[in-house]
């Protein structure tokens, strides 16, 4: 009786933590979105609350809490209206040089130019049509033989660079995250014929890695783990 009570005992409080457990799988990614988008919209705006709180007849309307989310909002559609004003004149022959005239001042500041240069480069890289970052989703044996590990191929090199040209192979860049966290990671170059290319999205792979290996692609899911047989039972296969 005293055994059935110990092993009534662990169950619920097994129970009790996965409940725990998986609150905070549901709550943690929920938090973490809320809190970021906040954290951004907090430093993209605060410009508009330091110059309100230097106009003295406001003063009062400081401490108003819609009035100061008013002027955050406000200088939000200001900051996406001077985006647009500045994509608009691109299109024109006399704002894309412009772009141009300022690009080339950027670049020809000492220290700045590298900042600029290399912010420039992975922008096109994820937001141009044509970029190349995280192109496929890739399984290559790391760090040891053996062991696979999802990357992300960055760019295919054929041998026509320095790295390539010295080791007389062909390499490709792949970049390996680290989980939970993908902003952390390796980059490795690798042979072409040693990666395996998956089927899965970019998007897919990536919620892979960050939820380290929980959350499956759709249509991938596995079905309920079961205990291998034992040792002494006979299978039988049809």
């Amino acid at each position: 009786m005293y055994e059935n009570r110990n092993n009534e005992r662990r169950r619920f409080f097994a129970a009790v933590r996965n409940r725990v457990f998986t609150g905070l799988l549901i709550v943690i990614p929920i938090y973490l979105t809320i809190w970021i988008t906040y954290f951004l919209y907090d430093k993209i705006t605060t410009w508009a609350v330091d110059l309100v709180s230097r106009i003295e007849s406001l003063e009062p309307l400081l401490d108003v809490f819609w009035f100061m989310q008013c002027i955050r909002l406000f200088s939000l559609i200001l900051i996406v209206f001077a985006l647009v004003c500045v994509g608009q004149l691109a299109t024109y022959t006399l704002g894309r040089r412009l772009i141009l005239l300022t690009e080339i001042l950027m670049l020809k500041v000492p220290m700045l130019n590298r900042v600029y240069s290399t912010v420039r480069q992975i922008g096109d890289a994820i937001w141009s049509p044509k970029g190349s970052m995280f192109r496929q989703v890739v399984l290559v044996e790391f760090p040891r033989k053996g062991l696979y590990t999802i990357g992300f191929l960055t760019s295919e090199n054929n041998g026509k660079w320095e790295i390539g040209e010295k080791t007389g192979l062909e390499l490709i860049s792949v970049y390996v995250p680290t989980t939970p966290n993908p902003t952390g990671g390796y980059l490795i170059f690798v042979q072409r014929d040693e990666c395996i290319f998956l089927d899965m999205d970019v998007a897919s792979g990536m919620s892979l890695v960050v939820s380290c290996g929980a959350v499956l692609p759709s249509g991938q899911n596995p079905g309920k783990p079961s205990l291998p047989p034992s040792p002494g039972s006979n299978t039988k296969t049809a």
